[in-house]
């Protein structure tokens, strides 16, 4: 919820600009590790509720990243992905998903440093869609 997001904020002390790579780590990957479930069908999976649409789009980022796929599962829009959809295909966000993003949110905590330089360097794949990413934050 958008609420969620601007509490997220405040906390590190930050405000998410125009152009910004947006990362949220929900737990998502860590459950699955503990917990198991290998398919859609055997889990729910936590991620940004459609209302954060408007909120992403006022914000105008330019990239969209977490430690599950964006989208809560099962989603709450029968048979769509509203994250994506509105993300990827309305705003022209770029979407990097299944993020291991646990052990830089230790590292950014110990520096009390939540903005950092990220690099990313997508596979060119002719006619590609997507791309397999190894994104190197620098503090």
């Amino acid at each position: 919820m958008n609420a969620d997001l601007e509490a997220a904020e405040a906390a590190a002390g930050i405000r998410v600009e125009s152009g910004d790579i947006l990362l949220v780590r929900n737990g998502a990957r860590t459950y699955r590790s503990v917990h198991g479930g290998t398919t859609m069908a055997e889990r729910t999976v936590p991620g940004l509720h459609p209302e954060t649409l408007r909120w992403l789009h006022e914000r105008d980022i330019a990239v969209l990243g977490g430690d599950a796929d964006s989208d809560t599962w099962p989603s709450p829009v029968p048979g769509l992905h509203p994250i994506h959809l509105g993300t990827l295909v309305a705003m022209g966000v770029l979407q990097l998903d299944n993020l291991a993003l646990d052990e830089l949110a230790v590292v950014c905590a110990e520096l009390g440093r939540w903005e950092f330089q990220l690099s990313i360097a997508p596979l060119r794949l002719e006619k590609g869609t997507g791309s397999p990413v190894n994104p190197i934050a620098v503090l």
